[in-house]
């Protein structure tokens, strides 16, 4: 009979610590669904500049409408109708996803992915990455938005050396808007 009583106590008392391990914990709780919401935004932004790489590696049409959002689709149709009657080369002077004139190689594959900004209650996020292939390396950077359930690219910015011998970058949004302002 004592050790009945015994495992009674033991068990009420364990019940209450749960209980208020709930109650003490549940800013845990919340911050680990933060942290899950936030690992599965990292998993499906890393993904989706893989699968962008991928499709570009293969020179898969449409990967504008496949990655990118609404409003980047219809400032790059606007400057292709600004350039449409243009003799010279207009704005776009190579592949602004991978930085080629001619056919992309086989072999991209982004590197270095540093997540700059990752702000998933409000659908913003900024990755930077070396975007290498066996032809050349490049420094760039997508934002992002999050557009009808999905991840989408929102703009590139793009590194470069200046001529002080420092790294410089553009936004290909800036630029577009400027362009077609002028």
């Amino acid at each position: 009979m004592i050790a009945a009583l015994m495992m009674l106590l033991a068990c009420w008392g364990k019940k209450t610590q749960v209980e208020n391990a709930d109650v003490a914990d549940s800013t845990s709780v919340e911050a680990a669904g933060i942290d899950t919401a936030k690992m599965k935004a990292k998993a499906e932004i890393v993904g989706l500049i893989n699968d962008l790489y991928a499709a570009a590696a293969q020179n898969a049409a449409d990967i504008d409408g496949r990655f990118a959002c609404h409003a980047w689709r219809d400032t790059v149709a606007a400057v292709n109708e600004k350039d449409a009657d243009v003799e010279e080369i207009g704005f776009f002077n190579d592949d602004y996803w991978t930085v080629m004139q001619d056919s992309n190689p086989d072999d991209l594959e982004a590197r270095d992915l540093r997540f700059e900004e990752l702000d998933v209650e409000k659908g913003r996020a900024s990755v930077s990455f070396m975007l290498h292939s066996s032809v050349q390396t490049v420094h760039q950077q997508f934002t992002f938005c999050r557009e009808d359930g999905d991840w989408r690219v929102h703009d590139i910015i793009r590194f470069y050396d200046a001529p002080d011998g420092k790294e410089a970058s553009f936004s290909f949004m800036e630029s577009m808007q400027n362009y077609l302002n002028e």
